[in-house]
């Protein structure tokens, strides 16, 4: 597998694993605005070496998922901003533009120092 995308959370937003709480999380690379901050886990920033799409793997720490669906805006947010959501419903059409939708039980927790990697398959 060949990576897309890779980065390292940095930190965690006051209200981020509330989110996750609800199948979803907030990604945001370290540009983040102060006030969507709180809501976010925040990354350094990496480039976009292809594009993200369905039967594509999202690897969180030592986690694999399978990716289900992709918004038509997530390949350009994440190259420009680092930020997208992702959805851990398994749904096959994106909810929202920014959305990346993943088959599988969302991490019990997410910590400083995980690894996010997108990969093609």
């Amino acid at each position: 597998m060949s990576a897309l995308y890779q980065v390292r959370i940095e930190s965690l937003g006051e209200f981020a694993s509330d989110a996750l709480e609800e199948n979803m999380m907030i990604l945001f690379s370290n540009i983040a605005p102060e006030e969507v901050k709180d809501y976010c886990f925040i990354h350094c920033h990496d480039q976009l070496k292809g594009e993200i799409k369905p039967g594509n793997t999202l690897k969180i720490s030592e986690r694999s998922f399978s990716i289900t669906a992709v918004g038509d805006v997530v390949n350009k947010n994440l190259s420009e901003l680092g930020h997208i959501t992702i959805r851990f419903d398994g749904e096959h059409s994106a909810e929202f533009p920014g959305c990346v939708h993943v088959e599988g039980d969302r991490p019990d927790n997410i910590v400083c120092g995980d690894e996010i990697t997108f990969y093609i398959n």
